[in-house]
């Protein structure tokens, strides 16, 4: 599992890649809680190359949400493949803005809205 971190502009990206489960998820909720989250600002979770997460990623990824509407600002998920349909499942996508990658949108990862 890795996590690589940018910050530019009002907006934070997390890209996550590979197995996030209850062995690696603590050095993504220690990423997570590196992020300096500003009123109003953007921060993007790209999920797009993890290949497995369970319930306790999903956990790190809820604590993450809190930690931003705490903050006013936005958080926006990037998924596509098995985690967009575990988002789904639990019906993440109805309380977070979650994104694919099938079209390009100006100054992020190419996403489109689900």
């Amino acid at each position: 599992m890795d996590v690589s971190v940018s910050i530019g502009e009002g907006r934070t990206v997390a890209r996550l890649q590979g197995e996030i489960d209850t062995y690696t998820v603590p050095d993504v909720r220690r990423a997570f809680d590196g992020l300096e989250l500003a009123r109003g600002a953007q921060v993007v979770v790209d999920l797009r190359d993890v290949t497995f997460l369970d319930s306790s990623g999903l956990g790190a990824i809820i604590g993450l949400y809190h930690r931003v509407q705490a903050a006013d600002a936005h958080l926006q998920l990037v998924s596509s493949g098995v985690t967009l349909r575990l988002i789904r499942l639990m019906n993440l996508d109805q309380v977070i803005d979650v994104v694919t990658d099938d079209e390009e949108t100006a100054g992020g990862p190419s996403v489109r809205r689900t």
